[in-house]
């Protein structure tokens, strides 16, 4: 059982908590003090480390899922690339992980590596899955802009095997015009 999905658990724990340090330390404050620091690392903290609590299933629109079948693009690509070139996936900020565990996907993605924007799953397990993705949290934004470029560039990478030497100047030099103008002119495409 997962705590962060039960709020009457964790309320139950930090009593239970507070109780037994009064009791054992003889001091009510000391129970108090320790109901608030159970709370705190319940909401505070966990959210911090794991991300907010799942509020429920997400319907997965055609454009969420073609969002998801971008970022999913992106994270084979960047599983599939030399471990010093994935790196550079994430020039512009766009932030993604794709695992697999027992014929799992998982999806996170956002501009934060700490926090991310959409995190999704789905269950290949069995013979009769869909292959449907499971939004259990989307929190549309300017990140999803930096999609469309982030995947070019993974095309591009995924091309060359990682980045070439002789491109590396120009490549780092697009990026930065992209920053600027917001137009993406990755070199060597008519190689």
């Amino acid at each position: 059982m997962n705590i962060r999905r039960h709020p009457e658990m964790q309320l139950l724990v930090a009593v239970i908590a507070a109780v037994v340090v009064g009791i054992i330390s003889g001091s009510w404050g000391w129970g108090i003090a320790t109901f608030f620091v159970v709370m705190f690392l319940f909401i505070w903290v966990a959210d911090w480390i794991f991300g907010s609590p799942i509020k429920g299933k997400i319907e997965v629109t055609n454009e969420l899922e073609e969002l998801l079948f971008k970022l999913q693009s992106i994270g084979n690509i960047k599983n599939e690339l030399p471990f010093n070139a994935r790196g550079w996936c994430n020039s512009f900020g766009l932030f993604v992980q794709l695992r697999e565990v027992e014929l799992q996907l998982r999806l996170e993605a956002g501009n934060s590596m700490n926090r991310s924007k959409i995190d999704a799953w789905q269950d290949n397990s069995s013979p009769e899955s869909t292959f449907e993705w499971k939004v259990s949290k989307y929190d549309s934004g300017d990140w999803e802009k930096l999609v469309n470029p982030t995947l070019k560039i993974a095309n591009w990478l995924s091309k060359y095997g990682g980045l070439p030497e002789k491109y590396a100047e120009s490549f780092n030099r697009a990026i930065q015009v992209f920053k600027e103008e917001g137009h993406l002119e990755l070199p060597g495409i008519a190689d």
